[in-house]
């Protein structure tokens, strides 16, 4: 059966990897303690927007957190109203009724983070069961230890199914993504109103974007705009030459056709 979307991540060279297909939901986990990184969590949302996916973050480790607090709002005003922003321990039964709504009969769910953050854990309580082993992080840094190192999918008890991750270190743009989808839709906003229509946001006069949004999150916005291009050009030199082999197998082929005909 054709596919109804892909999930996938750039790789070095111009290549990407396919993470997983035919998905409704992307539960976005990010922990609260030293694993959270806003940076992070934007080039996830630019995925599962890319995928056509509904995006769903979870923050987990509020309890090892002394601003837990500001981190969530920091969060709820990075994601803005179009995205659901759950937190709470993962463990925790609440937080399971909590996602009741996005694990309806029929429904596909994949759990997407970095190593450690608690993705095995909350499927585990979805499903009610211990159906996926897990592991303390790392004492040095809260960095995880891989315990997941496959894809697995699960059914849950209401009728979803949900797919398990290995932790992703290393998160690519893959060319299909739009910096206004999800993540950045403050900044696109705010781009309207400048002065002029072509504004990079950076020295030019009259923009409307500088003042309104830290400079942090503007730098960041800058490098996913310059690696995006980057692979969004990769990516059509690689047709291009793929093209190009084509037309040549095509010439070759006709060259010996007439040749041997003479």
């Amino acid at each position: 059966m054709p596919r109804i979307n892909l999930l996938r991540r750039g790789r070095a060279g111009g290549e990407s990897q396919p993470l997983v297909a035919n998905v409704d939901t992307t539960l976005l986990v990010m922990g609260l303690d030293g694993n959270y990184k806003p940076n992070r969590l934007e080039r996830f949302l630019l995925l599962a927007r890319a995928s056509e996916t509904s995006p769903v973050v979870v923050l987990t480790k509020a309890d090892l957190c002394h601003e837990g607090e500001a981190r969530i709002a920091q969060v709820r005003r990075l994601c803005g109203d179009a995205t659901a922003v759950l937190h709470g321990d993962a463990r925790d039964p609440q937080l399971r009724d909590a996602l009741r709504p996005w694990c309806g009969e029929g429904q596909t769910l994949v759990l997407l983070g970095s190593s450690g953050v608690g993705k095995s854990t909350l499927c585990n309580t979805l499903l009610g069961e211990s159906a996926q082993a897990t592991g303390a992080v790392s004492a040095e840094g809260d960095r995880g230890r891989h315990t997941t190192t496959a894809r697995r999918l699960l059914c849950l008890p209401d009728g979803a199914c949900i797919i398990d991750t290995p932790g992703l270190r290393e998160l690519r743009l893959s060319g299909d993504e739009k910096l206004g989808d999800g993540a950045f839709e403050d900044i696109v906003q705010w781009a309207e109103h400048c002065r002029y229509r072509d504004c990079g946001h950076g020295d030019e006069p009259g923009c409307a974007v500088r003042g309104q949004v830290k400079d942090e999150r503007l730098e960041n916005y800058h490098k996913l705009q310059r690696e995006l291009a980057h692979a969004q050009q990769t990516a059509l030199q690689k047709r291009a030459a793929k093209q190009a082999d084509k037309s040549l197998h095509r010439e070759l082929k006709r060259y010996y056709r007439d040749r041997d005909r003479s």
